[in-house]
């Protein structure tokens, strides 16, 4: 497999964390978005949204977003990330879902708006809304982690791969402060505990 990605890209960050777990080894093919190597001609053949990550399977499918990606990979390998009851199953893609509503928006944007110089005058009205829903996610997740110690229930699963990604930079840029959530804190270093953990700088 080739897994096709940007280094600080929370989203192929989960891909990566994910084979890391389950042990795979994709081939990384690196591009820089800043730089516009996702709107060439031969990227958007293989994902004509324009956007990392996609996991080119061996026999050349691609698949894209990265949370379908996660789901496919999980499933493929019958991993226990994704439990094979409907309800606790269910409980995982709430997560998944609501990362991409709720979460990933409004911790993510931001965090690159700041550290890759992306800033605008649209930009800066919106920002403040955009941190004032990102601590209401991070609040949520808090509270949540409060009464259990992963995102889903007692075991880890996908919902805190999906998760972990974005939450754990957070505070990069500036716009958040993690240590007002210290079940979130707590969170993080058990999944950074785990022996199969890479972090998001590592190929």
């Amino acid at each position: 497999m080739i897994l096709h990605d940007y280094l600080p890209s929370g989203n192929g960050y989960k891909i990566r964390l994910l084979c890391a777990c389950l042990g795979l080894k994709p081939t990384l093919k690196e591009y820089d978005i800043t730089k516009g190597e996702t709107r060439t001609e031969e990227f958007l053949a293989i994902s004509p949204n324009g956007k990392i990550p996609v996991l080119e399977l061996d026999n050349g499918e691609c698949l894209s977003e990265s949370n379908a990606i996660l789901l496919y990979l999980a499933e493929k390998y019958e991993s226990p990330l994704l439990p094979s009851k409907p309800i606790e199953k269910a409980a995982v893609y709430k997560w998944l879902f609501w990362e991409q509503y709720s979460h990933e928006p409004n911790i993510a944007s931001p965090r690159f708006w700041l550290t890759h110089d992306a800033m605008d005058e649209l930009k800066e009205q919106m920002l403040p809304n955009r941190i004032k829903e990102g601590n209401a996610a991070l609040k949520l997740m808090n509270e949540t982690l409060e009464l259990q110690t992963f995102l889903a229930g007692e075991k880890i699963t996908l919902a805190d791969i999906c998760l972990f990604a974005y939450t754990h930079v957070a505070e990069e840029g500036g716009s958040y402060d993690l240590g007002q959530y210290p079940n979130i804190l707590r969170w993080i270093s058990t999944i950074e505990s785990m022996d199969w953990y890479v972090p998001i700088s590592q190929h």
